[in-house]
């Protein structure tokens, strides 16, 4: 059994037709169901352990829809097949993929990062998390959403550095510890980009052992303004590293001071004072 879990409110309901014409096309040769995921919340787990190895699981929906329905069923093993029918706005997992629109993740999915956020239950993510910039656009774009308002992520940046001030963070990655001052971006990445197509960590191999860090601090806002573009392309890695800093770590501590704000596969969390990486 094929079953196609669509989430009716992901790219604005685009999603729906999505899984509609996907049904469609996979049921000429295999038996299909499909579910809104909107009608299984609370129930996720059961749902998922009602299905066997012989079964296969398409998540139709973007970055935030896979890390929704992971982090419900969350700490279960997968024993199915799960793949992804890519219908989010950023689609920053497909990108890995080379954009592709339909793919499995089924070797990723029993094997995700896990962060604890002050000290509470864990939780999985499947590409990336940031605090600072990023987190503050992810959630002008959360806002917009239930507007029905629609704006790039490179747009509502613009608009972001306006207000944004700059934090401290000190971070411990694999035992050595790091001081920086003046942060506009801090982004943990198990993939390369974020914010819809942007090579934020373009170093990063989605299937080896370690995830990748960029911190961008100590730059003027010009300055970054200037150089904000080049991040499509992943050439900030070209800049003086007193500004951007990359690292790599398998277990990694994070204690901002003046952002309070997670975004983590593009969901927001608020009131953050510590993180625990461990990959």
């Amino acid at each position: 059994m094929v079953y196609i879990l669509f989430n009716s409110r992901s790219n604005r309901g685009k999603a729906v037709k999505k899984a509609e014409r996907l049904e469609k096309k996979l049921s000429k040769n295999e038996k299909c169901k499909r579910i809104n995921l909107l009608d299984i919340v609370g129930k996720e787990k059961e749902f998922s352990k009602t299905l066997s190895k012989e079964d296969s699981l398409i998540l139709v929906g973007g970055d935030g829809t896979i890390h929704q329905f992971l982090n419900r069923i969350y700490p279960l093993y997968i024993p199915y097949k799960v793949f992804i029918f890519a219908s989010g706005r950023g689609n920053d997992l497909s990108r890995d993929y080379k954009k592709k629109k339909l793919f499995e993740i089924t070797h990723l999915v029993n094997d995700l990062p896990k962060l604890v956020v002050n000290d509470r239950d864990p939780y999985v993510f499947i590409n990336g998390l940031g605090m600072g910039v990023d987190s503050c656009v992810c959630d002008e774009q959360n806002k917009n959403g239930t507007k029905g308002i629609k704006e790039s992520y490179f747009k509502i940046a613009l608009r972001v550095f306006k207000t944004f001030k700059p934090y401290t963070i000190d971070l411990v990655v694999d035992q050595v510890s790091y001081h920086f001052e003046k942060v506009w971006f801090f982004v943990c990445n198990n993939g390369r980009y974020f914010g819809g197509g942007m090579k934020i960590t373009p170093m990063a191999v989605r299937e080896d052992e370690v995830l990748d860090i960029c911190v961008v601090h100590n730059i003027k806002l010009r300055t970054l303004l200037f150089i904000f573009p080049l991040v499509f392309l992943g050439w900030h890695t070209k800049i003086r590293k007193k500004n951007v800093t990359f690292l790599k770590g398998r277990k990694i501590t994070i204690i901002p001071q003046g952002c309070q704000i997670l975004q983590k596969d593009g969901e927001v969390t608020y009131g953050v004072s510590k993180l625990e990486i461990n990959r």
